[in-house]
């Protein structure tokens, strides 16, 4: 997990804008604490801090092209990155190891159509310095958050909500019809957010933005629907196939991997391919409750065992109000329904003392196994490589 901070301003002074632009860094802090920094153009600050996976003692951002006119800052990972690279080196002279330096040759030999190419998750901003042109994007399914606001005089943006309104330098007011959507679903709308004028930037889509003109966003990626044509067999070595790949390809790592532990099948399951399938023997992290109706930890630990996985538990002894206000107010930075936050939080807590990586898992293998649908099962089989979450702690 990193963190990037993106600001135009044409009425603010450079050193107020800088000022502005540290702390809004600085509120990132959590997100990449092994380095930070900022880059500097007439009315306009980029701004990264680092959580170092791969090429750690090279690969820095903001990352700028040869010629200084590009700069990139990224959080995420592209799984496929050598690929692209070696498809990409009659081309660019590479100066680095890791896949922030492919992303950005990507970006500026073939445009924003290297993101079809790219297997991962990420949100970026790209700034063209000669043409006063910001690109920003956002992976298929939208794991990694990246959040903007248009002024007056020109745009921010940021990977948290606090941090952009720091940057902005202005409080902001509810949007009363975001509210309603939030009442009304558990959740704001896509593209939207708590606050007027403050939005994200949607999932699979690219954004363009010059001074004075307007937002440009477009779709780079839609959801493929085809019906399966093949048979249960087909079907069942099609989604173990899918599995071990997708697990495979979040393992691409300088640092050790890790993996959270529930003790339910999905988890489950991604420990023995990464155990059975590819050899490793990670360390695995669970959260229990003192509620016994709400622990599983017992399975998990069953599994560990299984196994023969380095396992870490800790146990949630009781509700903290300040722990959840804190994630909610000083992270997510609006209302959030999910009350899996709090218990994510401490795994994650958990994971971090010991490992910077650590693999997790959505619920779609346990709705695949739970409803035996061969035809839902190839669907989802075709997908799973954008489920299995790559969590960076």
């Amino acid at each position: 997990m990193c963190g990037l901070i993106f600001i135009f301003d044409a009425g603010q002074k450079q050193e107020k804008l800088a000022c502005r632009a540290s702390k809004a860094l600085d509120r990132l802090r959590h997100r990449g604490p092994d380095d930070a920094d900022l880059v500097y153009f007439p009315s306009v600050v980029i701004g990264h801090r680092r959580l170092s996976i791969i090429d750690i003692a090279v690969s820095r951002q903001p990352m700028a092209d040869p010629s200084g006119r590009y700069v990139l800052s990224y959080n995420g990972e592209i799984y496929n990155y050598k690929e692209i690279r070696s498809r990409l080196e009659g081309k660019w002279d590479f100066r680095t190891q890791g896949d922030t330096e492919v992303l950005l040759a990507g970006l500026v030999l073939c445009g924003d159509k290297i993101l079809q190419e790219m297997e991962g998750m990420w949100a970026f901003s790209l700034w063209d310095s000669h043409e006063k042109r910001l690109l920003l994007g956002r992976d298929r399914i939208g794991k990694k958050p990246l959040y903007y606001q248009k002024t007056e005089l020109g745009l921010a943006c940021a990977s948290e909500l606090p941090s952009l309104e720091h940057l902005v330098g202005q409080s902001w007011s509810e949007d009363l019809d975001s509210t309603a959507d939030f009442l009304r679903y558990g959740y704001y709308l896509p593209g939207t957010t708590a606050y007027q004028n403050v939005r994200e930037v949607l999932p699979g889509h690219v954004m363009y933005w010059t001074p004075n003109h307007a937002i440009d966003s477009k779709p780079y990626w839609l959801l493929p629907v085809d019906r399966f044509q093949g048979n249960r067999q087909q079907a069942q070595h099609l989604l173990r196939e899918k599995m071990v790949t997708a697990v495979e390809k979040r393992m691409v790592s300088d640092v050790e991997v890790g993996a959270f532990l529930s003790g339910g099948i999905d988890s489950s399951l991604i420990v023995s391919i990464m155990v059975n399938e590819l050899g490793v023997s990670p360390k695995t992290f669970t959260i229990g409750f003192e509620e016994k109706s709400y622990d599983e930890s017992m399975f998990a630990d069953q599994i560990a065992r299984k196994f023969g996985t380095d396992h870490y538990v800790d146990h949630l002894k009781e509700w903290d109000s300040g722990v959840l206000e804190n994630l909610i107010i000083q992270h997510v930075g609006q209302p959030f329904a999910d009350s899996s936050i709090l218990p994510t939080a401490l795994v994650s807590k958990l994971a971090a003392s010991h490992v910077k990586v650590a693999l997790s898992v959505m619920g779609a293998i346990s709705f695949l196994v739970a409803t035996n649908d061969i035809k839902r099962a190839s669907y989802y089989s075709g997908i799973h490589a954008y489920h299995v979450l790559l969590v960076k702690i």
